[in-house]
């Protein structure tokens, strides 16, 4: 059983020959320090391909190239959903999205969804990956993607004051959304992997009535239209999102990541009531354990995360955000060594 098949295999909640390990890793200084060399980006295939042979993953995230950016001054940049940003040594930092007004909204074209030169990575990492992985095409999600060119507050201001135009533009980047991810199918990865955070440490970003109004049927509408297409749908969703998981599990996703520990995402709670109905990933800490943790502690957390949610399949070991700056690469890559020397099947069930 390859990698591809042991993710496929997990998210179908049957039994593989190993838990599948995973993760996202993007940032810049964290591919290098795995792979030991300046210059590996999410963006330059073969050398993020490599980082996750090196990690012994199963799952990779392919992400679509990022909009075109024109410079305002220095390091600030505007890209082509009129959102500013700051570029420090290749990584984009959120400043503010510039729509402001309903006009702004009303008038606002999307960017072309069927530019290719946007899965030009993707097709480079189908091709060299040949099936051996499992990839999931990176779509965003309609909350995230739509608050981000107007900024939070200028967003939920609107859904109390413009309820037609903002529903209007969701709508419209919804549709733009679904175009990317039926192009990423196309191009031919196996699942696709949503990331539209909605909760923070303590919460839901805006209550569960709104999410339910605004954006819940948008994100059932790009789920369905993806499952027509013979694909699996992953949600990456951080924070503490329990008072909508039903709502979620019904819009069709078919697993969650990344369960996080300081957020209250607690796994024997989700293994107990959803491990039935999605798979699960992730929930070993990223904030604490796998930054100052011991090799020890390390192994502790995954022993505990493979006992609490491997038994009869559906779960995909993990961290509980991504591999960031603050990781060690030692301890990362003893993390995955740990997973996959416990996470045999059928001796996790035991562990």
């Amino acid at each position: 059983m390859n990698s591809r098949d042991r993710v496929l295999a997990t998210l179908d909640h049957e039994e593989p020959d190993f838990v599948p390990l995973t993760d996202h890793i993007y940032m810049p200084r964290s591919l290098e320090g795995v792979l030991g060399k300046p210059g590996v980006r999410v963006d330059t295939p073969k050398e993020y391909i490599e980082v996750h042979r090196i990690l012994g993953l199963d799952l990779i995230a392919a992400f679509p190239a990022a909009f075109p950016m024109t410079q305002v001054k220095n390091e600030t940049y505007l890209d082509s959903w009129r959102t500013r940003w700051r570029v420090v040594d290749g990584m984009s930092w959120y400043m503010e999205g510039t729509l402001k007004t309903s006009e702004d909204l009303e008038n606002f074209v999307t960017p072309n969804p069927d530019d290719s030169r946007l899965y030009t990575p993707i097709k480079e990492i189908v091709k060299l990956v040949g099936g051996e992985l499992a990839i999931g095409g990176v779509v965003e999600g309609p909350f995230t993607r739509s608050w981000i060119p107007m900024g939070i507050q200028t967003f939920i201001k609107m859904l109390y004051t413009n309820r037609n135009v903002i529903q209007r533009f969701i709508e419209k980047v919804t549709d733009f959304l679904i175009e990317m991810g039926k192009n990423q199918i196309d191009v031919g990865v196996d699942v696709i992997w949503i990331p539209d955070d909605m909760g923070y440490v303590h919460g839901l970003m805006m209550s569960p009535k709104l999410f339910r109004e605004f954006i819940i049927p948008h994100l059932k509408r790009m789920i369905s239209v993806f499952k027509r297409r013979g694909v699996k749908v992953l949600m990456h969703n951080d924070g503490q999102i329990m008072a909508i998981m039903d709502d979620l599990i019904d819009a069709g996703i078919d697993a969650i990541h990344p369960l996080e520990r300081a957020a209250g995402m607690i796994l024997e709670i989700m293994k107990k009531k959803y491990g039935d109905k999605i798979t699960l990933i992730g929930n070993v800490d990223s904030k604490t354990v796998l930054q100052r943790g011991s090799f020890h502690q390390i192994k502790e957390q995954v022993l505990e995360c493979l006992k609490t949610a491997a038994p009869g399949g559906g779960y995909i070991l993990a961290s509980d955000h991504s591999v960031h700056e603050g990781i060690p690469s030692d301890n990362i890559k003893y993390m995955f060594k740990i997973a996959r020397r416990y996470g045999k099947y059928p001796e996790v069930t035991i562990v």
